[in-house]
């Protein structure tokens, strides 16, 4: 594997850190692969002890594993993992909804209706799951925002971080992204009417329905 350059400069383990995290979670750096400190530290011009650094953090969220005389591989999810992952999601993001219902000012979430509309469902019939998943994140940004809590946010970033490299290959299954967009279209109206336990449930249901869909196409993922 050939690492292409995404930074012209010295960047900190953290930065390092993101661009890993992102390529773990597009499968650029698919599971099993090796992850060679020589090749990062040399394409982000860093020190190896930076590149160590990064893989540190790396591994203890979960997605490498060091392995003898193999060094850093990037881990693979076991489905038990995953599926223990999803009902952790359903407690977190349910609560999340709830509280940024209550938390954010009238019109927080009308561009994100717009976006999630009808000419997402388009989008989505023509194949563009990448500008969903765009929207989806953004929406989980901004809810996590608005539930104002830290605990939460921390918690959803430890789940997230392996939830997201699973995500795109469970909304490629199929009638995934046209459901989940109907879905989240209805749990985002909940919010802007000030619903919070109507939102909750939309978003409980949601992740439900993703594990649902994971459980039956399981073989085409794992």
């Amino acid at each position: 594997f050939s690492f292409t350059a995404e930074k012209s400069k010295p960047v900190s383990s953290g930065q390092l850190l993101d661009v890993l995290r992102g390529r773990i979670s597009r499968h650029a750096l698919q599971p099993g692969q090796r992850i060679q400190e020589v090749q990062v530290a040399t394409e982000f011009g860093v020190s190896r002890t930076r590149v160590r650094d990064a893989l540190g953090m790396l591994e203890q969220r979960g997605l490498i594993e060091r392995i003898p005389n193999r060094g850093a591989v990037v881990a693979r999810l076991k489905p038990k993992e995953v599926f223990e992952i999803f009902d952790v999601r359903e407690v977190l993001e349910g609560l999340a909804v709830r509280l940024a219902t209550v938390n954010a000012p009238q019109g927080s979430w009308d561009d994100l209706i717009e976006k999630l509309g009808p000419e997402m469902a388009e989008k989505i019939e023509a194949g563009d799951i990448e500008s969903y998943l765009e929207v989806l994140e953004e929406l989980r940004e901004r809810t996590l925002l608005w539930a104002g809590s830290a605990h939460i946010s921390h918690f959803m970033g430890l789940v997230l971080d392996k939830a997201r490299v699973i995500a795109q290959r469970v909304t490629l299954l199929p009638g995934r992204a046209k459901e989940g967009r109907e879905l989240h279209h209805r749990m985002l109206l909940h919010m802007a009417a000030g619903e919070a336990a109507e939102a909750e449930n939309c978003k409980r249901e949601i992740v439900q329905s993703a594990r649902a869909c994971l459980e039956r196409y399981q073989n085409l993922v794992f």
